[in-house]
């Protein structure tokens, strides 16, 4: 499901781009005047409005992880695909209904149908060139990637300043979807028998998964 939800969200932009491209090219040949430029008009100034309050709500929720890094940075290294997939639809959507409406208006204006045409082919590329940019965030998720630098800075930080533990030696991670997989080597503290180390390992990993929710496995 997780997978498939991504899938279909990429396909659906690429196809929708690759339509408003054909459309575009199509109004280029065939030409034709405007139908209901008002009624167009106040429907995408609705649309705009809608989906403004929609990208707030997505901006939102990156301004509280993406801490000072501007957003192109927070999207090349969010591992935080479902925000990402949000966050990319919502932009893309609101970007392409200002072409829409810039490309309406001028056409209204102007009488001119090639604005309108060359709008459709505006928003067909932006729609493909963000399904590509989703693509490849996504896929980078499914095929595996580790977890964000100052994450693992946190998670070396966390085992250190536990009192079972000496030093870390080694912190390996890998995302598997939403889930993280962690791999750790350590030097532990002094114990009086084997049977207490293994009961501080043990309670090590606890208080790491409960400190990392997204841990689903600690070796």
């Amino acid at each position: 499901t997780y997978f498939w939800s991504f899938v279909v969200a990429i396909m659906l932009f690429t196809v929708g781009g690759m339509f408003s491209i054909y459309e575009g090219a199509h109004k280029l040949e065939a030409g034709g005047p405007l139908a209901s430029p008002l009624l167009a008009l106040g429907v995408l100034a609705f649309s705009i409005g809608m989906e403004a309050f929609s990208m707030a709500g997505a901006l939102r929720e990156v301004n509280k992880v993406r801490g000072g890094r501007s957003l192109w940075a927070w999207f090349r290294a969010t591992r935080n695909a479902e925000l990402a997939v949000v966050f990319g639809e919502d932009l893309a959507a609101l970007v392409g209904l200002a072409f829409a409406f810039c490309a309406v208006l001028a056409t209204a204006l102007t009488g001119d149908p090639l604005y309108d045409a060359l709008g459709s082919i505006a928003i067909g590329v932006l729609l493909v060139v963000v399904a590509i940019l989703v693509a490849v965030e996504v896929k980078a998720l499914l095929v595996g990637q580790g977890v964000e630098p100052s994450v693992r800075r946190d998670m070396i930080a966390f085992l250190e300043a536990h009192p079972a533990v000496e030093k870390v030696l080694d912190l390996l991670t890998l995302h598997m979807g939403a889930d993280v997989m962690v791999a750790v080597k350590a030097k532990m503290r002094e114990h009086a028998s084997q049977a207490e180390l293994v009961e501080a390992i043990n309670g090590v990993e606890a208080a790491f998964k409960a400190r990392f929710p997204e841990t689903h496995w600690v070796f």
